[in-house]
């Protein structure tokens, strides 16, 4: 597979990209259907808008991915992440096919080593919406 990148000029996906299907996958296996991925609304973003298997709540899920255990991945989900994603739950919730629904704040924090397989790890409810 490497070859055919460096024949056809083919750039590898970032981690960031690898991080966000693995997570995909792993909600998928968990029952969660994918709604979106890399949603935005305005300066907001979600990198997956999942239904949860409970089919009424929708997580908003934040996708971290690290070569390096330290620091954590979730320690990056700062203030403002918590603010914008918040917000763009807001603004989701007021969409008609989302009424009646609930909304969740999930992170995915992978570490995946150079060469190494992905330790992945599924916070449901990983924050509260700050506003």
């Amino acid at each position: 597979m490497m070859w055919m990148r460096r024949l056809f000029g083919l750039r590898e996906p970032s981690l960031g990209r690898r991080g966000e299907r693995a997570a995909a996958r792993c909600l998928r296996k968990k029952g969660y259907r994918i709604l979106e991925r890399n949603y935005r609304l305005g300066d907001d973003e979600a990198d997956i808008v999942a239904l949860d298997p409970d089919g009424i709540t929708v997580a908003l899920v934040e996708v971290k991915t690290r070569r390096e255990p330290s620091p954590a991945p979730e320690e990056s989900i700062d203030r403002n992440k918590q603010f914008r994603m918040a917000r763009l739950a807001s603004r989701l919730m007021k969409q008609r096919r989302m009424a009646g629904r609930s909304v969740r704040f999930d992170a995915v924090t992978i570490v995946w080593p150079e060469g190494g397989e992905p330790a992945i790890r599924h916070y449901a409810g990983a924050f509260e919406s700050p506003i």
